[in-house]
């Protein structure tokens, strides 16, 4: 069956490896991001996701009408910041909880609205949803969020399955500039696998950590439909 399954941090990273992965199986794939990707064959739309809650409203919902019909909505946008809490404005504090945890919401809100089946949702979160990290407190804070906001959403009858994998470091444009040692972390490509892998077969929510040193996944639990243990 082919489906139309939207990515949204897309066009780098995780996000564009599984864009590769699934426009190779011959699925209809949309990415967005802030920049058009090197990957042909996909559709692409920009959103860049910024502090202003009523602009980011009025992106995803020029996105949504132009990609329609979407089954699976796939999450992996990120923001870095780095600092104590005094030293973030609040335009990186909006902008963390904007791309953290507000627009997911507002994706997942609207998609629901639309949709005919059941909405297949994959929430790429990080090991900052569960390692509390000094000089990340809004970054921590937006992925543990979206990590529960995954497991409340499992029990809405109206969606379909749920996914959140929690990766450590992976080797992406998304350390440029800040001087972390990315030698040990994780190659992109291998997690996308390892996510895809995650998301297939017969669940109704699904959590897992992908962790280094050494490369492993640990699946932390695993529901059916009933909300029963796997």
């Amino acid at each position: 069956m082919t489906k139309n399954i939207l990515i949204v941090g897309g066009t780098s990273g995780v996000g564009l490896e599984l864009a590769r992965h699934y426009t190779s199986d011959g699925h209809n794939v949309c990415i967005t991001g802030r920049k058009i990707p090197t990957l042909h064959g996909v559709a692409y739309q920009e959103l860049a996701i910024g502090q202003d809650p009523a602009r980011l409203a009025t992106d995803i919902d020029r996105v949504l009408e132009r990609f329609e019909n979407v089954n699976t909505l796939v999450y992996a946008a990120g923001f870095l910041q780095r600092g104590h809490i005094d030293a973030l404005s609040d335009d990186d504090l909006g902008a963390m909880v904007n791309v953290g945890l507000l627009a997911p919401m507002m994706l997942i809100q609207r998609l629901k609205a639309r949709s005919v089946n059941p909405l297949k949702i994959m929430l790429v979160t990080s090991s900052s949803q569960y390692t509390p990290r000094e000089l990340e407190p809004a970054y921590c804070a937006t992925k543990s969020a979206m990590g529960m906001l995954g497991a409340s959403l499992v029990r809405d009858q109206g969606l379909g399955k749920v996914l959140v994998v929690a990766p450590s470091g992976i080797r992406t444009p998304f350390w440029k500039d800040s001087e972390e040692n990315t030698e040990t972390m994780l190659d992109p490509s291998w997690v996308s696998d390892k996510i895809v892998e995650l998301s297939s077969g017969s669940f109704k929510y699904k959590f897992a950590k992908i962790l280094r040193d050494p490369a492993r996944v640990e699946v932390v639990e695993c529901l059916n439909n009933d909300l029963a243990r796997i």
